[in-house]
């Protein structure tokens, strides 16, 4: 009676384990269908197109944490738009931890440069006259692992720096104004 209990349970377990998984992975989906309509929506109504460069870096089966500039509020959907992948996204705050959790969890970084979004109006109707660029540029993957252990300093200069040469002005430095590191998309899963 005990065994044929402890199977019991066991199944009951298992069937558990797959209907929370499944109820998450369909959540997920659901999330990302509505991310995918919004950052469209919002691209169409700002009568922003983009320029991307760099989606060849972008291997589907790999994951990475992203990491931007930021000049303004449609970049998280230029972001979206521009790499078709899943995303999550880190707060602000929460940015100086990013190069840390790459070193730990050995995923790469993806850098991503986007030029253009700083002049665009939030408000603005799109008009043949209002059509604006948004260039989007994908650089190679950086491996944590290439800068040293223990060597963020080192890591956060070069994500920079791969960030910032596809800028026409200097990136700076994190923390300054415009073209910064100020809001950093992560996939992280």
């Amino acid at each position: 009676m005990t065994q044929s209990m402890d199977i019991i349970a066991l199944e009951a377990a298992e069937a558990s384990r797959v209907v929370f998984s499944t109820i998450a992975e369909l959540a997920s989906a659901i999330c990302e269908e509505h991310l995918d309509s919004w950052s469209q929506r919002m691209l169409e109504a700002a009568g922003i197109h983009m320029k991307v460069v760099g989606r060849e870096h972008i291997k589907r089966n790999e994951n990475y944490i992203v990491m931007s500039n930021r000049q303004s509020h449609y970049d998280i959907a230029v972001l979206y738009q521009a790499l078709g992948i899943p995303m999550q996204m880190v707060a602000p705050n929460d940015v100086a931890r990013i190069p840390f959790l790459a070193m730990v969890s050995g995923k790469q970084i993806l850098p991503v440069t986007i030029d253009g979004t700083r002049t665009i109006r939030q408000g603005n109707q799109p008009s043949e006259s209002r059509r604006h660029t948004a260039h989007v540029t994908i650089s190679a993957p950086i491996d944590p692992a290439s800068c040293g252990p223990g060597q963020i300093d080192r890591l956060i200069t070069v994500v920079t720096d791969a960030i910032g040469q596809h800028l026409p002005a200097p990136l700076g430095h994190l923390g300054s104004g415009e073209n910064t590191l100020a809001e950093a998309p992560a996939r992280i899963i």
